[in-house]
């Protein structure tokens, strides 16, 4: 027998673990990553009978990490947990680690609509699950002083004219633009422009651009650097190539990007005078000027000085009058809540609630404040109305007889309390309305 109940137990727990969503998640690869290397991370939503909506899988952000968010149509499955048929959705993201380093999801909630009880839906509420990787660069690359992951990386060159008939004193402008898939444009590292003797170097600031897509996903980086070399005398001259060192993701190997070495030949110019070009003249620099403190600080006082008037005026006014305001407060709610029209409305709730006893502790105290000095049998006496005089006999017989108790019936007696009310308040105002005519 108690096996019986044991196993009964258990499939009891199962089955009422089973109505909870099930989320798992994972990374591929789940280690070995190189910064730069795609990581997917795949999130699989479970849920017993059916989805009601699409799940809101999260948008996150991963420090030093390039996230990539689902791009693919999201891919439904179905699986047998204990008893329970699950359906489920499942989404994938990729991560793309910039730098070396151990690298830790965010913690992301997903909300997920689905039938736990047919026909009945619920939405709930389930977290990613925390999972870390660490990225790390490849033995072969760890001696540059850079490293620069990518799948695709191009590098090209133009220049302003070209590299002929050239002679001193001339300017030549030569423009080298690097493109990496996958890889911010800051990561790209600077190139190396050297010149032989008799040129001149200018190198200008980098234009460093993320291109993205109209819907905003990271698609490459680039970097385009521009350099002027400006010829200060006649001669052969040969500008050394332009390497750049890349790891390339899809072969796990050291590539070497080059431009080649450049070879030309300037003229000599007799009109030209060897010089160097001007400098730019350094941009002035502002000599800072004196300020006085009101000068400095005016624009503060003018703004904090009304706010601090009024401030010490709104005080004052409280100290003064809040206290007043506050006892007249007190005693218009005394006054309200021990008037007539008070005693009355819980005279009629507790009628209308059938507490007999309240009801009539209720009754002697309106009728004490409507009527005073007249007792409670006086009022019925006087109540030109027999049946509220029957039902307010019935309302103490129920409390107070002995044996047989009377049946009390508290919404009629609540009903007919309040037209008798409403015919003495139209009497009352007929007779001041006829004082008045009548002076």
């Amino acid at each position: 027998m108690r096996r019986v109940i044991l196993s009964l137990l258990i499939l009891l727990a199962t089955g009422a673990v089973a109505q909870e969503p099930v989320v798992r998640a994972k990374l591929v690869p789940p280690s070995g990553i190189i910064v730069g290397q795609p990581v997917r991370l795949v999130v699989e939503v479970l849920v017993p009978n059916y989805f009601t909506g699409s799940p809101d899988f999260p948008e996150f952000e991963l420090n030093n990490a390039i996230v990539v968010l689902p791009q693919e149509t999201p891919q439904n499955s179905n699986e047998q947990i204990g008893v329970e048929t699950y359906a489920g959705i499942t989404e994938t993201y990729t991560l793309y680690p910039q730098q070396p380093g151990d690298f830790s999801l965010p913690p992301a909630q997903i909300s997920v609509p689905y039938a736990n009880a047919p026909p009945k839906m619920t939405v709930a509420r389930v977290l990613l699950p925390q999972l870390m990787f660490h990225a790390e660069i490849p033995a072969a690359a760890q001696d540059l002083s850079y490293f620069l992951p990518t799948t695709q990386l191009t590098m090209q060159q133009k220049w302003s004219s070209q590299l002929k008939g050239l002679r001193a004193g001339d300017t030549i402008t030569r423009t080298v633009t690097v493109s990496a898939m996958k890889m911010q444009a800051m990561l790209i590292p600077p190139l190396p422009f050297e010149a032989p003797d008799g040129i001149r170097v200018y190198q200008e600031e980098p234009s460093v651009q993320d291109q993205k897509t109209d819907r905003g996903e990271f698609v490459q980086g680039r970097r385009i650097e521009s350099t002027k070399y400006f010829i200060q005398k006649e001669g052969d001259y040969t500008l050394p190539a332009i390497e750049l060192k890349w790891w390339n993701l899809s072969t796990n190997r050291l590539v070497t990007a080059v431009l080649p070495a450049v070879h030309f030949t300037a003229a000599s110019n007799p009109n030209y005078v060897a010089e160097l070009p001007p400098e730019p003249e350094p941009a002035p620099v502002a000599q800072p000027k004196h300020m006085s403190l009101w000068a400095k600080y005016k624009f503060w006082i003018r703004m904090i000085a009304p706010c601090c008037i009024a401030f010490l005026f709104l005080v004052w006014i409280g100290w003064h009058y809040l206290p007043r305001i506050y006892r007249r407060l007190r005693a218009w709610r005394e006054g309200r809540e021990q008037s007539e029209a008070a005693y009355f409305r819980n005279l009629q709730r507790a009628c209308r609630r059938g507490r007999s006893m309240q009801a009539y502790q209720c009754l002697l105290n309106w009728t004490t404040i409507a009527h005073p000095g007249v007792s409670v049998h006086k009022f019925l006496r006087g109540v030109s109305d027999p049946r509220l005089a029957s039902e307010t006999e019935n309302l103490g017989a129920s409390l107070f007889a002995i044996g047989n108790r009377q049946q009390w019936d508290n919404k009629r007696m609540a009903q007919l309390l309040k037209r008798h009310r409403d015919t003495q308040i139209a009497s009352l105002a007929k007779h001041r309305e006829l004082m008045k005519l009548n002076p």
